[in-house]
Formats: structure tokens, C-alpha cells, sequence
């Protein structure tokens, strides 16, 4: 049995999370054991492990916040070492074969302790803030790691533009449990105790207008409610932290000044994503920046059109005119004219809606990105 430790401290469930779990959940567990290091702040990440039967263990860090990189350094380091201690201790206990860090704060630590201990180590990285940010950091990351993993080839493209060695880059997409049948369409959809009729724009995301941009698909809705004033359009996602919580009011206000508060709902966390995708039209993702968002391959899976920017890892998915939309970023005006689009042509999104299956079913499964995991993990061990 070969055991894997998966380091993630991070405080907040997001997509980066989500992506381990479905990645744990595929595994084979008749050969791989995985372990998650996660921290105890994050309580909706213990559920999600605890739910699926994962082990972990959970350790109190601090995220110290500083724009003065030396000054944060100097804070961060006490925690650093803590984490670094307890990362060699659970290896050395549990007779730990293969490291992987989630993300580049759990990565710096635990390729010390990797390091330390002559054990193999790779990471994600799914996010490109901290190349820019932090580059000679991640330049020994790439550098010392076994492997670096990106989840699209635009990720690869762009460290190479930023100068880092790639050599030892290996892209490996998200992936789905893809479900042939699908809960019947209702008549009408039921959010938050009220029942709402057809068609249903929906935007599903968490809560982060600087990335995610809530806004814009707001004013979209506007411009759409002029001319098609029967369509319901839903934000959906939850708040984590009191800094998310006063966004969604700032979001609400928003609603409420251009006066489309009885057309634009915000649902929060919605428990049941299999029922919201089935009785939706098009999903909507105006983000900035991103890299595989999964709730798009989740809407594909569900063969439903997906209008999305043009930035990150979303152009190799989405096919523009035959999958769903490409849009440039922060262009409600443009986002607003496809989604009127299909609401006046809704036989092209059921097309739409069954090549994006297809496309999932061959390029976005759950268990393809687990096997290519598994490949590489024996790579590791020579196996």
C-alpha cells in the first residue's frame, strides 16, 4: 500500500480543495492510502473529508496578512516551522512514501520536510498570483520538486513566459463523475422555500467580485431583464469569512439599486448542485482569472450551455460557438448579448449542452485524472 500525504492548510474551501477531494475520491484504494494534512481553521474542508471517509489530520496554523514580503516572512516563520515539524513527524509516523502539496504555501514547508526525509514530492499549482508575486520562491519550488503539476497548459505557457524552468511541469486536467441520466426538468425550480419558474440563468461561484465577478454578471441581468423580463437569475455560492459576508451585501445593495431584486436571487451555499444543473438553461462564469473551473465541467456534464471569459485554463474546455461562449472578461454588454442568444434559440443550447457532454466524457473524467495521478505516483517510486 503506498501511502500519500496531501498537504493543505489553507483557510478557506475553495476551488483548490474541491479539486483534492474528487481527486482522493478516485483513487484506488486497494493501492494508494491518502492522508490529508489540513488546517483546523477550515471546518468546511474537514466536512467534505469527513464525509467522503478521508483520513486527516488537522493543525492550528496563522495566515498572516502583510503587503511587506520581508516583514511577512519574518511573522509567518514560527508557524513555518511548526508546520514543518508536524509535516516530518506525520511522515515519519505513518511511514509515508509520497508528499504532495495543494497550492504554494503548503508546498514551501513540506518540500523541506520531503527533502529532509528523502522522500518523493510534487504540488498543484493552481494558482498564478504567487508566480508573480513570489517567483523565486516558486522558482525553487519547480526546481527542487519531483514534479509540478498545473491543471491546464495555459498555467505551463505562462511560468515559462515568466522565465522558470518547466521541464519538470506535467499538466494534468480536472476531472468529473460523469452521470448518463440526470433528475427530470420541473416546471419550476425551488430556491430558498419560493418557487421560481423557467428559463434560469445561474452563476455559481463563491463569493469574491475581484475574481469572480458577481458584478458583472449583475449588470448583465440588467441589460437581458429589458428584453426578456420573465428570466430568474441566480447567484449561487456561500460566504466563509466576515470579508465575503459584507461582498454579498455590497452584491444585494448593487441588486437593489438597478431594482432587479425580484429577478436576481442570491440562493447562498445550494446543497443539491445535480437538481440546480438539471433545471437551469445556461450557466454563467464571468471570472477574471481562473484555471479549470470544475463547476464548468460539472455544467457540461450536465449538457447545459456555458458562457465563460476567455482567460486561464477555460479555452480548453470550452469550445466557442460549440460548447457554450467565450467572452472577454469585464464586458457585461457582450455577456448579456450571448446569454439573450440563447434564450432566443434554445435548441442551439441543447446542442451546445450535448457536445460540452461529450467533450467531458472524453477529455474530463474523475477517473482519468486519477489514473494519470496513480501513473505518476509509481513514476516516483519506480514502480
Amino acid at each position: 500500500m503506498i501511502k500519500i500525504l496531501y498537504i493543505d492548510t489553507h483557510h478557506i474551501y475553495a476551488g483548490g480543495q474541491n479539486h483534492l477531494v474528487r481527486l482522493i475520491e478516485g483513487l484506488d484504494k486497494t493501492k494508494y492510502f491518502p492522508i490529508v494534512l489540513c488546517a483546523a481553521e477550515n471546518e468546511r474542508f474537514i466536512q467534505e473529508l469527513k464525509k467522503r471517509d478521508i483520513e486527516f489530520v488537522e493543525v492550528k496554523t496563522k495566515n498572516l496578512i502583510s503587503e511587506n514580503k520581508l516583514l511577512k516572512a519574518i511573522l509567518q516563520f514560527p508557524n513555518f516551522l511548526y508546520l514543518l515539524l508536524k509535516t516530518s513527524s506525520i511522515v515519519k509516523k505513518r511511514k509515508i512514501d509520497i508528499l504532495q502539496a495543494n497550492l504554494f504555501y503548503s508546498a514551501l514547508f513540506s518540500l523541506v520536510a520531503a527533502k529532509l526525509l528523502k522522500k518523493p514530492f510534487l504540488w498543484t499549482l493552481h494558482i498564478l498570483d504567487n508566480v508573480f508575486k513570489y517567483k523565486n520562491l516558486v522558482k525553487v519550488l519547480t526546481k527542487f520538486s519531483d514534479r509540478t503539476i498545473t491543471i491546464c497548459n495555459n498555467y505551463t505557457m505562462v511560468v515559462k513566459q515568466e522565465g522558470l524552468d518547466v521541464s519538470k511541469f506535467q499538466t494534468i486536467y480536472d476531472g468529473i463523475k460523469t452521470k448518463e441520466i440526470f433528475l427530470s426538468a420541473e416546471k419550476k425550480l425551488r430556491i430558498n422555500n419560493k418557487l421560481i419558474e423557467k428559463p434560469i440563468v445561474a452563476m455559481i461561484a463563491r463569493i469574491d467580485p475581484a475574481q469572480k465577478r458577481q458584478q458583472d454578471y449583475i449588470k448583465a441581468a440588467e441589460i437581458v431583464l429589458k428584453e426578456f423580463p420573465k428570466v430568474y437569475f441566480l447567484i449561487v455560492g456561500g460566504t466563509s469569512n466576515p470579508e465575503e459576508e459584507k461582498q454579498k451585501r455590497e452584491l444585494e445593495e448593487l441588486i437593489k439599486r438597478k431594482g432587479i431584486s425580484n429577478r436576481v436571487l442570491l440562493t447562498g451555499f445550494f446543497p443539491d448542485l445535480d437538481y440546480l444543473l438539471s433545471n437551469i438553461e445556461i450557466l454563467v462564469l464571468p471570472s477574471l482569472k481562473e484555471g479549470v473551473p470544475a463547476i464548468i465541467l460539472e455544467a457540461m456534464g450536465a449538457k447545459k450551455p456555458v458562457i465563460s471569459t476567455n482567460v486561464g485554463g477555460i479555452p480548453e474546455v470550452i469550445i466557442d460557438g460549440e460548447t457554450g461562449f467565450l467572452i472577454p472578461p469585464q464586458n457585461p454588454q457582450i455577456l448579456a448579448e450571448k446569454i439573450l442568444y440563447l434564450l432566443e434559440n434554445p435548441h442551439r443550447g441543447k446542442e451546445m449542452g450535448e457536445k460540452g457532454y461529450q467533450r467531458i466524457k472524453f477529455y474530463f473524467t474523475l477517473e482519468k485524472m486519477a489514473r494519470e495521478h496513480e501513473k505518476l505516483y509509481d513514476n516516483l517510486l519506480k514502480l
